[in-house]
């Protein structure tokens, strides 16, 4: 009934976290380095094998001080995690766990084999380690969950800031449009203006042109004389 509680308890967190990961686990025999032995399976229906693969070797070394390398001379991008202590399972010594991550339709799996003195963890083998195992896992599935939500954040924050940018490129847009339209009433009273003096030089000149007319004709006048 406590290991029940237990998987339930994360469960909920999976889905308090953002319900953004189904994550389950199986058993089952899968060929890896050492030949075909009894592997737990953990399903991350929506998670990105790449991240998956990224937040494993952190989280493993992070929470149990052990190193993640590449198996030597394995085909199918298998890690290894030698030679250290997992609470549950080790049972005061230590363990050796294979990995691999691989792509299934728009999510991964996550495939461990744990190496044991006494054989590779399984339901058959220890119920008590198997189960110890999978908390493992979920605890586990419960990081990728942060992380997919820590990034989805970041996303968002950086529509944000496009948004924000956005925003004070159309307030500096505004702002030039305003003065534009400043200056062209500034230039529109300075051109009513040019007008109103063309009027007034128009009428000057125009009397100027009458009373020279009258003056060519008093001339001629004086002309026709002789």
């Amino acid at each position: 009934m406590k290991d029940l509680f237990y998987s339930l308890t994360f469960i909920a967190l999976l889905v308090f976290a953002g319900a953004r990961l189904t994550a389950q686990v199986t058993s089952q025999q899968q060929m890896m380095s050492r030949g075909n032995n009894e592997a737990l399976i953990l399903e991350l229906p929506s998670a990105d094998a790449k991240l998956v693969g990224d937040v494993w070797e952190d989280w493993l070394k992070d929470n149990y001080k052990v190193k993640t390398s590449k198996t030597k001379k394995a085909r199918n991008g298998e890690l290894s995690s030698l030679n250290f202590s997992l609470p549950g399972v080790s049972a005061g010594g230590k363990v050796d766990m294979y990995s691999t991550v691989k792509e299934v339709g728009n999510g991964s799996e996550l495939t461990i084999w744990i190496a044991t003195p006494d054989g590779y963890v399984s339901p058959d083998l220890n119920q008590g380690q198997y189960l110890e195992a999978e908390k493992m896992l979920m605890r586990f599935a419960l990081a990728v969950s942060k992380e997919q939500i820590e990034q989805d954040v970041d996303s968002e924050e950086d529509k944000l800031k496009d948004l924000e940018k956005e925003l004070d490129r159309l307030r500096k847009d505004k702002e030039r449009a305003e003065k534009d339209i400043v200056d062209a009433q500034k230039r529109i009273a300075e051109l009513e203006a040019d007008i109103q003096r063309n009027i007034v030089d128009q009428e000057t000149k125009q009397r100027q042109i009458e009373e020279q007319v009258r003056m060519v004709e008093q001339t001629k006048r004086k002309l026709s004389d002789y």
